[in-house]
C-alpha cells in the first residue's frame, strides 16, 4: 500500500513539474501541452461509438477559468459538458445548444502527500482524467 502512495506521490510531483512548465508557455501552447491530442475539438459531434450525437449548434472547449466562464454567461441553452465521450446514455445531447468539454482544464492545482498523522489531498480542475 505505501509504495502505491509513494508512486502516486512520485508521479503526482512529476505532473505539477510539466504543469508549471507548461504554464511558462502561453495558454494556447499550454494547452496543446496538457492535451496533447491533435484534433480533439474535431471529435466533439458523437460519443466514440457514435449511438449518440451532441448536435450542439456550438462546442467550447475553454483553456482557463475565464474562458469557462465567459462561455457559460454567453451559452445558448441547453448546456451541456461533456467528458472523454464515453457514454452510453443521450445525458450529453445539446441540440441547438452549447457543449462545454472541461479537456483543457486539466491541470493538478495542489497537491499534499500523506504523512502518518494526516490524510493527503489534491486540488483538480474538472477536466482531469
Amino acid at each position: 500500500m505505501w509504495s502505491l502512495i509513494i508512486h502516486l506521490c512520485a508521479a503526482t510531483a512529476s505532473g505539477l513539474a510539466r504543469n508549471a512548465a507548461a504554464a511558462a508557455l502561453s495558454s494556447s501552447d499550454a494547452a496543446a501541452v496538457q492535451r496533447g491530442t491533435p484534433g480533439y475539438e474535431a471529435l466533439l459531434e458523437k460519443n466514440w461509438v457514435g449511438n449518440v450525437k451532441f448536435d450542439s449548434a456550438e462546442t467550447v472547449v475553454p483553456a482557463s477559468l475565464e474562458e469557462l466562464r465567459s462561455a457559460v454567461r454567453g451559452a445558448r441553452a441547453p448546456v451541456r459538458v461533456v467528458g472523454r465521450g464515453h457514454s452510453f446514455t443521450p445525458v450529453a445531447e445539446c441540440k441547438g445548444g452549447t457543449l462545454l468539454s472541461l479537456a483543457r482544464l486539466n491541470r493538478v492545482l495542489d497537491f499534499r502527500p500523506p504523512t502518518a498523522d494526516r490524510v493527503g489531498s489534491i486540488t483538480i480542475e474538472g477536466g482531469v482524467t
